[in-house]
């Protein structure tokens, strides 16, 4: 009996403390990818000095990770990035400003990368102009 007992406790206790991070999450009914909205930049936009960004993510069975950045069309340098936390929110709000060091207008591209739990990932991008 304290043997069954122990085997019993020692598999709950496994059950409980070691799952990885997917495999915390039960969304095997999950087959929506998540949503993401770019309020602004707008599509060919042109903006001067800062930048502002306003996106929107949802998903209804929690998300994983989010990857933004902006980056030049002409060579893909980078001049920003950011990974919000949003694990396990159904909901988020990434608002930014930054403001490149540029000499002239360029043009960029805004890249939203976000996913879920049941490996869905969604990828938006907005391209417009940046000048000083």
């Amino acid at each position: 009996m304290h043997k069954y007992l122990f085997g019993v406790l020692t598999l709950l206790t496994a059950i409980l403390i070691v799952p990885a991070c997917k495999d915390e999450h039960d969304h095997h009914d999950d087959t929506i990818a998540p949503a993401v909205t770019i309020h602004t930049p707008v599509e060919n936009d042109t903006i001067s000095g800062e930048v502002h960004m306003e996106i929107t993510v949802t998903d209804e069975g929690g998300l994983h990770e989010m990857d933004v950045t902006v980056t030049k069309d002409a060579d893909g340098t980078i001049l920003f990035s950011e990974s919000p936390t949003v694990h396990d929110k159904t909901e988020y709000d990434f608002h930014e400003h930054f403001t490149p060091a540029l000499t002239e207008e360029i043009p960029v591209t805004l890249t939203v990368t976000v996913s879920d739990h049941s490996d869905h990932i969604t990828t938006k991008t907005v391209k417009f102009k940046v000048k000083p």
